[in-house]
């Protein structure tokens, strides 16, 4: 008897937003200044980079950096530079502490988006509430964004962009349509 593989479901498989949808939602984040800043920020980041909520609560202020006027993050293994009106939410709560509530004390937190218990980030779950309350459904927001991505840019700058791995970069390339094996031979034609 020969074993049959049973293909499972992964991560780039399901529903997706269309590009009109989510960019009418990253509008609605950049300019809808009655949202809170955290959940605009966050909201931005799964729509425009396709970042997993766990990664999201996981951001610390020191991955937001400010040089020569623009506003970096650090995400994979590179900085990327944030653009306006997004630099300006991110500078604006990368500033913002949350108002000290306990009796004791405490240290500032060194996360971007923090937990309410002290020295402790947003928990993924909570921060995918947020979202779902203002319509974001993250999973198919996520996958609409890395597929964008995906076809703008080859596995391995999408791998380092965004910190994912090598092969999931080229899974969501292949998603995407894209074709990037003849990148090398393109950068050294345009020299």
């Amino acid at each position: 008897m020969t074993d049959v593989e049973v293909p499972g479901r992964r991560r780039h498989d399901g529903p997706t937003l269309g590009d009109e949808a989510r960019w009418e939602i990253v509008h609605r984040l950049l300019h809808d200044d009655t949202l809170e800043v955290g959940d605009r920020v966050a909201g931005c980041l799964v729509l425009l980079y396709g970042q997993q909520l766990s990664r999201i609560v996981a951001i610390t202020r020191n991955q937001v950096t400010h040089h020569d006027g623009a506003v970096h993050l650090h995400l994979g293994t590179t900085y990327v530079e944030i653009l306006e009106p997004l630099a300006t939410l991110f500078a604006q709560l990368a500033r913002s502490r949350r108002p000290n509530n306990s009796v004791v004390s405490t240290v500032p937190s060194p996360w971007l988006f923090p937990g309410l218990d002290p020295g402790r980030p947003l928990t993924a779950s909570y921060l995918g509430q947020r979202l779902r309350h203002l319509g974001i459904a993250t999973m198919p927001a996520r996958r609409s964004a890395l597929i964008h991505l995906a076809r703008h840019l080859p596995a391995s700058v999408l791998a380092d962009l965004l910190g994912i791995t090598p092969n999931t970069a080229v899974r969501w390339v292949g998603v995407a349509g894209g074709d990037w094996n003849t990148y090398a031979a393109q950068l050294i034609w345009e020299q």
